[in-house]
């Protein structure tokens, strides 16, 4: 009997060679290096465009933060009859950002505040002449890249930088803000001698002579007072806190009691 060890020949049993074979689910080098290229592009192409639009948020955030200040300057001029003297004044009662935040933007440059220089050292005792009410401005000055630390010391300095056209430089933000509509004019004057007058703490006094025409504008809220009497004295006659613009004469033929009268009426009878 033939064996089964003769029986099988080579061509039988062929020798069995390794092969390989590529998992459907993987990637080989060269492809993968493809995927990290093709990665490699789309970012270039894409970052820049969120860049810009990170860079575009930040101005817009930025342009609201200082509309979101000017508020607090219009509410801190109403509040306490003064202008703040700097961006810390604001802080926490009128504008609510810790002072940090108040004083640097978000990318931790200054902010500078500016109020027009002819009307910068208002007291609210002297008001503004009838000249200076379109001069009742602010300016609010930020820059996202850099501290600029502006010079504004003239009306001509002011000016400038009011015309000054941020669209050459994007991180360059400025608000402007306008605050005479919180001024009412006040109108006082006599016709013969005697009478006085307190705007604010302010004593004006006749003395032996007339009163001259006053006319000036003063905060909504201000506190007026008048007197009959020579040398203004505590409490006056009429005393009232303005609401809107404020004429009264003072005519010493009118009864006592009644000297002060609202402009263009007759003498108050009781």
């Amino acid at each position: 009997m033939t064996s089964v060890r003769e029986t099988l020949t080579s061509k039988d049993c062929p020798v069995l060679q390794p092969t390989f074979s590529r998992s459907t689910g993987g990637f080989t080098l060269v492809e993968l290096i493809g995927v990290l290229a093709i990665l490699a592009i789309l970012g270039s192409m894409i970052a820049p465009n969120i860049i810009h639009t990170v860079r575009a948020a930040n101005r817009d955030a930025e342009s609201q933060r200082l509309s979101a200040i000017g508020i607090g300057i219009e509410l801190y001029i109403r509040q306490t009859q003064t202008f703040p003297a700097n961006l810390a004044a604001l802080s926490p009662d009128y504008v609510s950002l810790p002072l940090g935040q108040l004083n640097t933007n978000a990318n931790g440059f200054l902010r500078y505040v500016y109020m027009q220089p002819n009307v910068a050292g208002y007291s609210n005792g002297t008001g503004l002449a009838t000249n200076q009410l379109a001069d009742a401005r602010f300016l609010l000055i930020s820059h996202l890249g850099q501290n600029i630390n502006p010079s504004i010391t003239t009306d001509a300095d002011f000016e400038s930088w009011w015309s000054t056209d941020e669209t050459a430089t994007p991180d360059l933000k400025i608000h402007r803000g306008h605050f005479g509509h919180l001024f009412r004019l006040v109108s006082l004057s006599g016709s013969g001698a005697g009478g006085s007058y307190a705007i604010s703490g302010t004593n004006t006094n006749a003395g032996p002579g007339a009163l001259p025409l006053y006319l000036r504008y003063h905060l909504v809220g201000t506190t007026i007072g008048l007197d009959e009497s020579n040398t203004y004295t505590f409490p006056p006659d009429i005393q009232f806190n303005m609401t809107g613009d404020a004429g009264y004469h003072f005519d010493p033929d009118c009864p006592a009691g009644s000297k002060w009268r609202i402009i263009s009426s007759g003498c108050y009878v009781p």
